[in-house]
């Protein structure tokens, strides 16, 4: 299976201003960011990063089609008080959402359906 995950260009979908290092003021501030899945026209796309702050994000791209979630992909990602935007296509899952973990907060978008998947 190939990288499910490529950034595509600022702009795309949501962009937010960039700065360097992450004071304790801006580490109390460290928000996990992660838009919902957008289906359109032969793409599923999200945006995925942190506002305040610098860190790892842990991520999971999770198959519904076996008629529970299975994992079908995870990593870790590093921003630096980035959010960046993601897509695939034929190489998604059928039926998936996407899971973040930043320390104690997490997010998990609304499953979605690619029509264009490769199963």
């Amino acid at each position: 299976m190939r990288r499910l995950m490529s950034a595509i260009g600022a702009g795309a979908m949501l962009t937010v201003g960039l700065l360097v290092g992450a004071s304790p003021a801006q580490a109390a501030s460290c928000t996990l960011v992660q838009s919902e899945i957008y289906n359109g026209a032969n793409i599923i796309a999200w945006s995925q990063g942190l506002q305040g702050c610098s860190g790892d994000v842990y991520w999971e791209i999770q198959s519904g089609d076996a008629g529970g979630w299975q994992v079908a992909q995870s990593g870790t990602t590093h921003y630096d008080d980035e959010v960046q935007s993601y897509y695939g296509d034929v190489e998604l899952p059928c039926y998936l959402r996407v899971y973040a973990k930043f320390g104690t907060q997490e997010k998990l978008t609304q499953p979605a359906r690619n029509n264009n998947c490769a199963g």
